[in-house]
Formats: C-alpha cells, sequence, structure tokens
C-alpha cells in the first residue's frame, strides 16, 4: 500500500495530526511540558487556528506517520517567534524588498513529527519537505523562520537555513532549539531542481489540498485495469510502467520516468483505467483529483496549452511506437525500447551518466514483441561494447542507447 501525504483538510485528519504530535514528542520523546498537551493526548495551539495555515500528513494504511505544520505570517507573528526574536531579520527582509513589485512573503515551518519506525526513512523524510515546499510555492512565499533541535539542525541547513542565534533551552518544549532563517529560493532548488517540466509547472503552480504524494515500492500497483478514474498523475521521482494483458503475459506498452503526466485521457472521456500502472523503483508520484484537474484547465488557457504540448508529445511516441512496432526491423525496435527505458531509468548517485532499473530480457522482448533469443543478441552486443548489462533482472546503462532512426520521429 503506498504511503499517501496530503494537506489535512478533514476534523479527522487535523485530529490525526495533534494526536500524533503528542505520541512523537510527549510519549516517544519526553519533549514539551504537559501545558502544551491537552488531557486526552493531543498537541495544539493558536497557530492551528489561524486562516493561513497548512498541516502536511503523511499516512501508512490508516495511520499517520509524519506531519509538518506551516503557517503564513500573521498579526500575531509566527510561531518561531514565540522562542526567539526574529526582529533584525525581519528588519533585513523588508530592506530587500523595498523596490519590488510584490512585498516578501515569510512563512514559518514547525511542530514536525515523525513516528520513529520511519525516521531514518529518506524517502518519507524529503517528500514530507518536498510537500511543504510545494505549499509555500503555492503561497508565494520568500523567506522562512523556523526553530530546530540540535539533533535536526543539519537537515535544515542543507535547505539552506542560517542559524540566528545559539541554541538555548526552552522550558515549555523541553528542548535546545536554534533560531533559523532561509531564502525560499534555496529550499525550493533543493526540492525541485533548476529545470521544470511542463508537468512539474503545472502542479506547482496549482499546487492545493486536492492533491496527493503517493510513495510507491517497486512492484506496487498504482492502478489496475478496469479501476475508476478518478486522478491525474505526475511522476516526481521514479518510474512507472503501463502496461497490457497480451496472449502470452503482461506487455510493458509506456515507461514513464520523472516529470511525465499520466492517467488524464481516462479522466476526460469518463471511461475506466485501460492499463495497468506499476512502479519499477521507489517513486514518489503527485495525484491530482479529477475534479480539480478539469477546473484548472477550463479556467486557465495557459493551463490547457501546457496540457496540449503534453497530449502532442504523447500521440507522437504513440505514433512512432505503432510505426516501429509494424514496420521497423528487430534491432530498431529494440533500440527504441531500450531508449524509452533509459529515459527512466534512475541515475546512480554520484555518476552522472549510469542508470539502472529492474527489467529483465523477456519483459523488454514482449515490449519491443521481437523474439527473446533477438533480444539477448542485442544486448550482448551492448555488453561487450560496455555499453550495457543485464543481470539478475536489473538493467544497467552506462551510456544512453543509439539513436538509429531518431530523425524519423520529428522530435
Amino acid at each position: 500500500m503506498p504511503i499517501k501525504l496530503k494537506v489535512a483538510r478533514t476534523a479527522e485528519e487535523l485530529d490525526d495530526v495533534f494526536r500524533l504530535r503528542y505520541d512523537v514528542y510527549v510519549s516517544e520523546r519526553n519533549k514539551f511540558s504537559e501545558k502544551r498537551a491537552t488531557s486526552d493526548g493531543r498537541i495544539v495551539d493558536h497557530f492551528d487556528a489561524l486562516p493561513g495555515v497548512a498541516n502536511i500528513v503523511a499516512y501508512e494504511g490508516g495511520t499517520a506517520i509524519a506531519s509538518f505544520r506551516v503557517n503564513k505570517d500573521s498579526a500575531i507573528g509566527l510561531a518561531p517567534e514565540k522562542y526567539f526574536d526574529f526582529t533584525e531579520a525581519r528588519a533585513s527582509i523588508e530592506a530587500c524588498g523595498e523596490g519590488l513589485a510584490s512585498a516578501p512573503c515569510v512563512v514559518s515551518c514547525s511542530m514536525l513529527a515523525i513516528r520513529k519506525q520511519w525516521r531514518h526513512r529518506r524517502n518519507v523524510i524529503f517528500a514530507l519537505f518536498k510537500t511543504t515546499a510545494a505549499v509555500m510555492h503555492g503561497w508565494g512565499a520568500t523567506h522562512v523562520f523556523g526553530a530546530s533541535s540540535a539533533e535536526t539542525f543539519s537537515l535544515y541547513r542543507r535547505l539552506g537555513c542560517k542559524a540566528i542565534a545559539t541554541e538555548q533551552w526552552v522550558e515549555s518544549v523541553g528542548d535546545h532549539l536554534i533560531p533559523l532563517v532561509g531564502s525560499f529560493d534555496k529550499i525550493f532548488t533543493w526540492a525541485f531542481g533548476q529545470s521544470e517540466s511542463k508537468s512539474k509547472c503545472f502542479w506547482l503552480d496549482n499546487y492545493c489540498a486536492q492533491f496527493e504524494t503517493l510513495l510507491l515500492s517497486p512492484g506496487e500497483v498504482l492502478f489496475s485495469k478496469n479501476d475508476p478514474a478518478d486522478r491525474v498523475y505526475s511522476i516526481e521521482r521514479g518510474s512507472v510502467a503501463l502496461s497490457r494483458q497480451g496472449p502470452n503475459g503482461d506487455v510493458v506498452i509506456a515507461q514513464l520516468g520523472e516529470g511525465e503526466l499520466f492517467g488524464e485521457l481516462a479522466v476526460f472521456d469518463g471511461e475506466q483505467r485501460s492499463m495497468t500502472a506499476t512502479a519499477t523503483m521507489n517513486t514518489q508520484i503527485i495525484a491530482i483529483e479529477a475534479d480539480h484537474f478539469l477546473d484548472v484547465i477550463r479556467n486557465d488557457s495557459k493551463k490547457m496549452d501546457q496540457l496540449l504540448g503534453h497530449c502532442a508529445q504523447r500521440l507522437r511516441e504513440a505514433d512512432y511506437l505503432v510505426m516501429e512496432q509494424q514496420f521497423a526491423p528487430q534491432d530498431s525496435r529494440v533500440n527504441f525500447a531500450l531508449e524509452q527505458l533509459w529515459r527512466s531509468a534512475k541515475g546512480e548517485e554520484g555518476r552522472s551518466v549510469t542508470r539502472a532499473l529492474k527489467a529483465d530480457t523477456e519483459q523488454i522482448a514482449r515490449r519491443a514483441e521481437v523474439r527473446e533469443s533477438e533480444m539477448r543478441r542485442v544486448l550482448e552486443m551492448r555488453r561487450a561494447g560496455g555499453g550495457q548489462e543485464c543481470d539478475d533482472g536489473m538493467m544497467s546503462f552506462f551510456r544512453a542507447p543509439s539513436r538509429e532512426v531518431a530523425s524519423a520521429r520529428g522530435l
């Protein structure tokens, strides 16, 4: 079952957040004085009642496993200002904003709570921070205030945040805290990088409470053929295979990678899913509710243009796939299948070229509609040339596959 991250919207989801804080801070870590907690096992304060607040919560099954709160600036200030003086930081931000078209927007992060067994799961922590950054982006944030414990300070420092004072003991929290200030530009770059694909622009520019983040493990099914189509999806990290049942087993129709938008066609025509979507590695996906997706593109011509560009690319790829499978020789069909795998494969840390993903020769042969013996012959030639290897169900690329017929694609 995927781990799901979302902005808490209902009373039940907010109650899960408040109880999670108590479990983590009081029961697990013996932090916060009893004055900060309610008698029935919740931690909540007046910053949870302000209009400019979002609590991001992560679920595994029906259990809340992590949460993070973000607040917009308000007349009563921000949560970290309960413990530290940010006057100089505010003055510096205001000075930098003089003469700009729009005023600076300061937000704060607080109440980070992660259950012990998930505290070292990098994918959960990364997704939690990334979803929080998406909310900040939607608010137009320019600067971030925070107060970190000494043990988590290094994490915030990696995001570009800086300490504005030395740590001090905060009695009501029961911990040493360090006040932090960060530029949102640096946090955004850490979370999303410099380049933005069309689908990334779409969901970031329209991020709202209707969006969810899903974390899937290799082999986990996102949706199956004939499932109802109530979401559109965008791949943030990882890879998804779209497949159909063929006479000789599942046939992979498309291998999608980072930045790809999919699942929208069934939303447009109201039909059930026509394929099965399966994660081929650890994958992070944005899920957009169908009604919200349709509202956005109906009301914003630029978003419609983005979507039309995506659909045109998809149709061009589909057209080329049909041409390859019907008329191209076997070598060319294998090359095309490997090119798609290369684009969706995960790059290895510290190595700019090497990529890898789970795939065996039988799966690739079915996808390319060639005999498995032909597939093995091509792979052996590539292995001998140092281009790639396929061993124990893992495909490794050491350079991009050649594109012998790329000119025919018009891309």
